[in-house]
């Protein structure tokens, strides 16, 4: 159960010229009042001379008795000087006054009005609706006051209407005092009393709140009022700020941030965005938004971040937002092969993966450039962020620019709303891989060239660039110094990209690596089932003539799709179809044809193991590679011709 909130606390000071304790006319009057104030509020009548008036209040402030004051106008324009409790004058009503002017009536004399610092306006304007001669007159100070009821005295006027001070001013000169306050107007006062209250209660809760929420941002934040002081400051300002500086409450802003022009966004309420400011060793960017309160400026919030922390968090916010496919899958474990050639292009990557430099990676379709890339990328600082691959052939040239450098809304008809980051912003802090540069358009060659030289990216549509740290490895399998003879490659580009250089041989100039490759590519197909894995490489080491003297225009790629088939092939061990007839661009054209069934002289049985290669070698050939055709013609099973090969494999080439 939460706690009742506190009563407001307001303390009534009635002075008087000598006080003998006895309770006044107004103290009475409060009394009957005060009741029905109970539950709205905790309400004090303090009386004390007029000599004893500023030491009660100080008494009263020291002790935090009231939140707020009720005394007389001139008690309460004096005390305002001396005090900075809040103060209320008693409110005089009209029905107040037209009371007291009804006693002076009652006692056929004329009436005086002394009031404090001002003369009451409607009441000259209205003299001529009273049957009673009114005279009113001002005073300053006390003193003033005493001279004022002399003066009435002295013309004859014998009722003078006034505060509690005026009444025992008038006494003591032999006139009759009337008091120009009753119940009404005392009610009024506490009802505008206790609103004031009600107000600070409400505006210290939405502090409170306001507060509760600096609290736990992470960011610094200050809250300010309209005349530029603290009235707010979260810790995480202060830890900003420390040992330099420490903000405290009631402090002027623009004390502890001379370069911000504060002033200039209380008075035109123009916000300030991200202003880069050095305080000690730190980079902080600070921002003020304005406060409106219907219509006007009610003060500012200035919000103070660390550059590095902004930038982790955006680097955290890419992370956790990058797409899956912008992860790099291989490493340099993977790029297998004992070839000499190929093992310097490897230890080329190896040491450019600790560099930040441009990489261009030259070599025929399908020998694994993009292996190379993202190796480059897993080995390197990059490797958490994004590896953002591209084919730059892959897409037409309208389309590529779009993917390359995103785009702002509105940018073209058919475009996302809210526009789309290009693949350059998707790859910042990571590796973006431009795969068949050669193929790019050479008006795009341009903006790439730009992105290079400023680091900075401009979507399509948009009027501010992006700035990016990204590391670009390029590749392609063209002659670029033979594109740029021809006008098709910018020179300029060729140099930014060709800093680092790794240029990867074909299989047919790797051939030593062709039976490493083919039965590593097996294994993987087999994923760990010996008795698949077997089957293939019984396969494959029959067809490994074939294998070691084809050309290999498709590099590895074509090796994987052969491989491949030859794997299908070895699940079905009784399917009929020879082997050129599955392996066509293994065996040439002539191989191909159909002779006559070749029909040996003797069977497998008959000879002896040192002519079994021979006869399984002629007899294979005869029958165009066919293993049904073979085994039969044999005289043996599949599966047996199979275990033979097998074990002819290591005696001699079929």
């Amino acid at each position: 159960m939460a706690p009742e909130p506190l009563k407001p606390r307001i303390a009534v000071l009635i002075s008087h010229l000598t006080f003998d304790g006895q309770p006044s006319k107004l103290t009475r009057t409060l009394n009957e009042i005060l009741p029905r104030y109970e539950r709205q509020a905790d309400i004090q009548i303090v009386e004390t001379s007029v000599e004893k008036l500023l030491s009660t209040a100080k008494a009263l402030e020291q002790t935090q008795g009231a939140d707020i004051l009720i005394c007389s106008g001139a008690s309460a324009e004096f005390l305002r000087k001396h005090i900075t409790t809040t103060i209320l004058s008693f409110r005089m009503g009209e029905y107040d006054l037209i009371r007291a002017l009804n006693v002076a009536k009652e006692r056929g004399t004329k009436a005086g009005i002394l009031t404090h610092q001002r003369t009451l306006k409607e009441l000259e304007e209205m003299s001529g609706l009273f049957t009673v001669e009114i005279s009113q007159a001002v005073y300053t100070s006390l003193q003033d006051a005493r001279e004022k009821v002399r003066d009435f005295v002295d013309q004859g006027i014998r009722v003078i209407i006034g505060s509690p001070t005026v009444v025992d001013l008038a006494e003591a000169a032999g006139a009759e005092g009337v008091f120009a306050i009753n119940a009404n107007a005392v009610r009024l006062t506490l009802d505008d009393a206790l609103a004031i209250c009600h107000s600070r209660a409400e505006e210290a809760h939405n502090h409170r709140r306001i507060h509760a929420v600096l609290k736990h941002m992470n960011e610094g934040v200050v809250a300010l009022d309209a005349s530029g002081k603290v009235f707010s400051v979260n810790d995480s300002m202060n830890t900003l700020l420390h040992p330099l500086r420490s903000i405290a409450i009631g402090d002027q802003a623009k004390t502890h941030f001379p370069d911000i022009d504060l002033n200039g966004v209380l008075t035109s309420g123009t916000a300030i965005e991200s202003h880069l400011s050095t305080v000690g060793s730190q980079r902080l960017a600070i921002s003020v938004l304005p406060i409106m309160e219907n219509g006007q400026i009610d003060g500012a919030i200035l919000t103070c971040q660390e550059i590095r922390e902004i930038q982790r968090t955006e680097r955290r916010l890419r992370a956790q937002s990058r797409p899956r496919h912008f992860i790099a899958k291989y490493d340099f474990e993977q790029l297998a092969g004992k070839d000499t050639t190929f093992q310097n292009a490897v230890q080329l990557a190896k040491l450019y993966a600790h560099s930040d430099s441009t990489v261009l990676i030259t070599g025929e379709s399908g020998t694994g450039k993009e292996l190379f890339a993202q190796s480059i990328h897993n080995a390197s600082e990059r490797q958490p962020m994004p590896f953002v691959a591209i084919n730059c052939a892959a897409f037409p040239e309208t389309l590529l620019e779009s993917e390359l450098f995103g785009y702002d809304d509105g940018a073209f008809t058919g475009s996302r709303k809210g526009g789309k980051p290009g693949l350059f912003e998707a790859a910042h802090n990571g590796t973006i891989f431009l795969d068949e540069i050669g193929d790019m358009p050479i008006h795009l060659q341009t903006r790439l060239l730009r992105v290079l030289q400023e680091r900075q990216v401009l979507r399509l549509g948009a009027s501010e660039p992006t700035p990016i740290n990204i590391r670009v490895i390029a590749a392609t399998h063209r002659n670029l110094q033979q594109q740029i003879a021809r006008n098709q490659f910018r020179e300029d580009l060729f140099y930014r990209l060709n800093v680092l250089n790794i240029p990867v041989p074909s299989l047919r100039q790797r051939s030593s690596d062709i039976a490493l490759l083919s039965h590593l590519i097996a294994s993987n197909l087999a994923q760990g089932d010996a008795r698949q894995e077997q089957g293939i490489n019984e396969v494959l080491n029959t067809l490994m003539p074939q294998l070691l003297n084809h050309p290999w225009n498709g590099n590895i790629r074509e090796l994987e799709n052969i491989i491949e088939r030859a794997f299908l092939f070895s699940r079905f061990p009784d399917n009929p179809q020879p082997l050129h007839t599955l392996f066509p661009e293994l065996f040439p054209a002539e191989a191909r044809q159909q002779p006559a069934a070749h029909t040996p002289t003797e069977n497998l049985h008959s000879v002896g193991k040192a002519a079994e290669v021979s006869l399984i070698r002629e007899t294979l050939d005869a029958n165009n590679g066919d293993m049904n055709k073979t085994a039969k013609a044999l005289g043996i099973s599949r599966s047996t011709l199979w275990r033979r090969l097998r074990r002819a494999q290591g005696q001699a080439q079929i």
